[in-house]
This record gives C-alpha cells, sequence and structure tokens, in this order.
C-alpha cells in the first residue's frame, strides 16, 4: 500500500474519531445543565516529544484530540527525568528542589555503613513535601481517583484506587474481580504477565472507575513503552507499535466517557513523564567507590551510589565540604561521566540540597549519551552491552522531553502550543476544576489553552 493511501487511512480514522468527540468543545453543552468539571489524566509513561512529530505514527486516537485541543512542541521534565519525580511535579506544580521525589521511592539506610535501598512501598506523607492538586480536588469536596500513579500510596485525599500492585481485597480489586475482568489469583500475582497485560487491567480499572464511581479528577499511569524501550532501545518498531496498543487504551478511557454521558464537562490531559534514548554501555558507579576503600567496613566516611540510568546519587556518611570534592575528584574524567555535581552545583539544576532533605546526594553524577548507570550485571566499572533504553539525563537533552496533550471541556482549539515545563500541569488541573491550589506553586496554569470563563 503507498504512503498517500496510509496518510488517507489514518486521516479517516482521525476524523471518524474526531466526529465521536464533537461533544468535548466547549459550548457544546445543553444551558439547561450546568454538571460539574471533570479531569481525566493519562500518563502515557516515556512517550518521548520526538516520537509525536512522527506523521506516521499509529496514534489516531491522540491524533484526533491534538486536532481538537491543544498540543505542545514539547513538555519539559523536571530534573531527574525519571518517574515518580516527573509524576509528582505534574500534581504539585513544584520541581524536586521543593517536593524531594528525587527516585522512584524512598531512600532509605543512605549514610550508613552499609548500601541504601529503595522503599516503593514508602506512604506518600514520607515522600511528597508539599501539597498536590489531588488533596485540593478532595479538600473542596470533589471524588479523586488514581490507577499506577507514584507516590500516592496511603494516600487519604483518594477515593477510589487502583494501585501499581492491586490489593486482591481492594474495592475496586473486587469490583474487578465480579465482572470478570481479572480474577483474585490473577491479582495475587500481578507481576507474571507482562507489562501490556497489566495495562489492560489498570485500564479496566480506570473504565470501572469512571463507570462505577464518576470522579471529578482520576488519574491513570500506563508503563507498556518505558517498559518495552528499557529493554530495546529507543525509536524502533517495538516502541512504535506500543504506542499503538496505548493509543487504544486512550480510546478506551474517552469512550467509557461517552457511555457515561459526560463528553462535554470532561478534559482529558495525556501526558507523559519522560523520554528516552538508546545506550549501549552500562557503569556501576559503586567500582570507583568499592576500588578507593569507601565501602570497607573499618572506613569512617563510607560512600555508596543509587544508580538510576542517566544519573546516580552517592550518599556518604558523615560528609564534609572536602569529603565531597573528593569524591567529584574521583568521578571526574572517567569514561562515560558527563559531570559530577557538589550539592550546590546541584542546586543550580532544581535539585534539593542535604540541607533541605535527607533525599538529596553528597554527588550527582551524570552519565554521558551512549551510557547507563546500573549496578545489575556489571561487576566492573564499564560493560558493553546490546541496545537497551534509559532515560535519568539533563532535562535540557531533546530525547528527554515528553508530551502534553488537551482536549475537551474548557480546551480551546489552538493547534500547536510552544514548550513549556511540567510544573504547570498542576495548575492548570485546578484552573479547569474551579478549585484554589498552590498559591506560591512554581508552576502556572496554561491560559492560552482556557477557553474563555475558563
Amino acid at each position: 500500500m503507498g504512503t498517500s493511501s496510509i496518510r488517507w487511512r489514518h486521516w479517516l480514522a482521525a476524523a471518524g474519531f474526531l466526529a465521536g468527540l464533537v461533544a468535548l468543545a466547549p459550548g457544546a453543552q445543553a444551558a439547561t445543565a450546568a454538571p460539574r468539571p471533570k479531569v481525566i489524566v493519562i500518563s502515557l509513561d516515556a512517550f518521548g516529544a520526538e516520537s509525536l512529530k512522527d506523521p506516521e505514527l499509529p496514534a489516531p486516537t491522540l491524533h484526533a484530540l491534538m486536532k481538537q485541543g491543544a498540543h505542545a512542541v514539547s513538555m519539559r521534565p523536571i530534573n531527574p527525568s525519571i518517574t515518580w519525580p516527573n509524576h509528582t511535579s505534574m500534581v504539585t506544580g513544584d520541581d524536586a528542589s521543593r517536593h524531594h521525589v528525587l527516585v522512584n521511592g524512598l531512600i532509605v539506610g543512605q549514610r550508613e555503613a552499609t548500601p541504601p535501598h529503595i522503599d516503593m512501598q514508602a506512604p506518600k506523607s514520607q515522600l511528597v513535601a508539599v501539597p498536590t492538586v489531588y488533596d485540593a480536588a478532595h479538600a473542596a469536596g470533589l471524588v479523586t481517583a488514581e490507577v499506577d500513579w507514584v507516590a500516592v500510596m496511603h494516600a487519604p485525599s483518594i477515593d477510589w484506587r487502583f494501585p501499581e500492585h492491586p490489593d486482591p481485597d481492594g474495592a475496586v480489586e473486587q469490583e474487578l474481580v465480579r465482572a470478570g475482568a481479572v480474577t483474585r489469583d490473577e491479582l495475587a500475582h500481578f507481576d507474571a504477565p507482562s507489562q501490556a497485560w497489566r495495562d489492560r487491567i489498570y485500564t479496566r480499572a480506570a473504565v470501572d472507575i469512571i463507570h462505577r464511581h464518576h470522579p471529578d479528577l482520576l488519574l491513570l499511569h500506563l508503563l507498556a513503552l518505558d517498559s518495552i524501550e528499557h529493554a530495546t532501545g529507543y525509536g524502533n518498531d517495538a516502541g512504535r507499535n506500543t504506542i499503538a496498543f496505548l493509543d487504544d487504551r486512550v480510546k478506551e478511557v474517552v469512550d467509557a466517557v461517552r457511555a457515561e454521558g459526560e463528553l462535554a464537562n470532561t478534559t482529558f490531559i495525556i501526558v507523559s513523564d519522560h523520554g528516552q534514548q538508546s545506550v549501549h554501555h552500562r557503569l556501576n558507579p559503586n567500582v570507583p567507590l568499592r576500588e578507593a576503600g569507601l565501602q570497607r567496613a573499618a572506613t569512617t566516611q563510607p560512600a555508596f551510589a543509587i544508580p538510576e540510568g542517566g544519573f546516580a546519587l552517592v550518599f556518604q556518611k558523615n560528609a564534609t565540604d572536602a569529603s565531597r570534592q573528593a569524591l567529584q575528584q574521583l568521578f571526574a574524567g572517567k569514561p562515560g561521566i558527563r559531570a559530577a555535581l557538589t550539592p550546590a552545583e546541584a542546586a543550580k539544576l532544581g535539585w534539593p540540597t542535604p540541607a533541605q532533605t535527607d533525599q538529596a546526594p553528597d554527588l550527582l553524577l551524570y552519565a554521558a549519551d551512549d551510557y547507563q548507570f546500573t549496578d545489575k550485571d556489571t561487576p566492573r566499572y564499564e560493560t558493553p552491552t546490546v541496545e537497551i533504553g534509559a532515560h535519568g539525563y539533563p532535562n535540557t537533552n531533546p530525547l528527554m522531553q515528553a508530551i502534553f496533550i488537551a482536549a475537551g471541556a474548557g480546551i480551546r482549539p489552538v493547534g500547536e502550543i510552544p514548550a513549556f515545563p511540567d510544573v504547570d500541569v498542576a495548575p492548570t488541573i485546578a484552573h479547569l476544576l474551579h478549585i484554589k491550589f498552590g498559591g506560591d506553586v512554581q508552576g502556572k496554569p496554561l491560559t492560552t489553552i482556557l477557553a474563555p470563563g475558563e
């Protein structure tokens, strides 16, 4: 089939979907009814802005939403450009210097004589140092929900939830079991199947919450693209095929809202947390520390690194300015090191300092292009690898840029807008929901995309 025929079929698919979105247009609602506004945020993990620019991308639902509403050239993530920090910035309106989420969980046991670890089950109250937009929505009497969102464990301001690791006895989980969407045994062994399988269940959970509980704010996070790109690298057919799969999941959510008669008062915001890039070399940052004697039992200033793809955090017990400078000299100039930054230097990039939070490192390492930090299967400092994907590089890196699409209630059909930081998402959500939120947050509402009266 020729290129022109393919484009024609993509156009027909988008046009057909647009016809179903007519009710999304501001003003389409009958004047006699005034249902309160609803916002659904769907995060497609690791969906890079560069991918969305592909005219042949198999994503008719996303293209239809882009045509009907607004989409950004790109959305700039905060540092660090990984999942939990950026999902947190999108619901707090602040970067990591304020919310203090630096990895995918809570760093525990840092600055001790033994290696630290990451607690992914830590409650939101320990993780997130500032208020969130879902806190504000709940306080305003709105119904809140999350499916596979992050840094939200045990948050009392979430009314309905289906977490990344579901509880077979949870309310939404039991609703899905009774509906035949999943079995109790599948919930008990939720990590066994593929990420695509899990994303189908996450989407089914979101649809169930929409049908049964009609949330005013729903946060949904899907991981299949990040998963496949970590395994195969960026910019290949495995990623493009996964985007097609995710596009269908977005359509499921839109269809569920349509079935409930709530299209006219619902805003859809499609985002990602970061992009991805391919690498062919792994670095183990604990090897230089071990070789320098900083992990011996007898040392008074032991140091350990937490590798996170494009960056690594080095923590040292009893650190001083002099010992931090020594750590910096240990890594500066080594192969694969883009930068080794002291806390004061990292703070200029939006990172918190150890004086602000114990989550902040004593040294921040950034990997050079084509390298990633890891401590898995890398007994040497540098190890080659088959092509894989990584993120966590400086947020100025073009391949780290994220996506933003908004359509539906309260959104003007303005088309493409300039790039902006992802801290603007939370204030925009609050504006659409007509709630007060964060007078001093770093982000600002995206007023250029908001319809008159918003």
